[in-house]
């Protein structure tokens, strides 16, 4: 129980990491505090026992960094995403459950990618997030997982606000 409180804590730092990120004005801010949002919850899920989370989130961090210094090109995108799938999957201790970090993880690197379109971009986040809070919410991660619902839903007025003004 003292793990899941310690994580908890852990997490909702992450979770203003995820709040501020969705609220800066450049897309290297965005990517920084989504960095910090990765190094906080790879923290966090130590204490959850959640080891696919931590593999993917380590390498989020990485994939976030070539990001921001603007050298995530194709090879790096395919590297990123071979070593998530190879080490989400090595270290999977959840089962299926344990599937949902590498799945997020392999999908918001080929957004970072691909999506170049804001509404792309939109739509993609809130996917990831949807993922992230399930997983979050089953591992016992109350604060990501409340953070990341809310995030959903504000991501999702957002898409069909952007929907109706086209």
């Amino acid at each position: 129980m003292e793990r899941i409180v310690i994580g908890n804590v852990i997490s909702f730092v992450g979770a203003v990491f995820l709040a501020v990120s969705c609220c800066v004005n450049t897309r290297k801010k965005a990517y920084f505090f989504q960095l910090m949002e990765s190094a906080t919850l790879f923290i966090s899920s130590f204490f959850f026992g959640a080891w696919a989370g931590v593999s993917t989130l380590f390498l989020s961090i990485i994939r976030n960094i070539l990001v921001i210094k603007g050298k995530f090109d194709k090879r790096m995108m395919v590297v990123c995403t071979a070593l998530v799938i190879i080490c989400g999957i090595a270290v999977n201790n959840r089962g299926l459950l344990g599937l949902l970090p590498v799945i997020a993880t392999v999908q918001i690197t080929f957004s970072n990618y691909y999506a170049q379109r804001l509404k792309a971009i939109k739509i993609s986040f809130f996917v990831n997030v949807v993922i992230w809070a399930v997983y979050s919410l089953i591992i016992h991660d109350f604060s990501s997982g409340i953070t990341q619902t809310i995030t959903a839903v504000l991501s999702l007025i957002s898409i069909v606000r952007m929907q109706l003004e086209e």
